[in-house]
């Protein structure tokens, strides 16, 4: 449920704005990959900690959703460009983690 769905479920949508972005990383050996970037060739991440400890993502890319469709549209993309190689033990196997 996203922006537009849940507008129809929050007594405070006439009082408050919002703005919903989605990104999607994976770590694939040991490197983070932007599996959201325009150009295939230029999807690895740095990390770095922020000064309150967090942890962020330099250049990841955010794209704006404002209803479910959009997310699950986004989702196929982020799938289609995981990472997915074979090894002895399957041809399809995928070594890769998403957030």
């Amino acid at each position: 449920m996203v922006k537009q769905d849940l507008g129809r479920h929050t007594p405070w949508k006439n009082i408050m704005t919002y703005d919903i972005y989605v990104q999607m990383v994976e770590i694939y050996n040991e490197q983070f990959r932007n599996l959201l970037a325009k150009d295939e060739t230029d999807n690895k991440l740095e990390i770095r900690r922020c000064n309150d400890d967090r942890l962020s993502f330099l250049d990841v890319t955010f794209r704006p959703v404002t209803s479910t469709s959009d997310v699950l549209t986004l989702m196929k993309l982020g799938e289609v460009n995981c990472a997915v190689s074979s090894t002895a033990l399957n041809n399809r196997s995928s070594c890769s983690h998403g957030w």
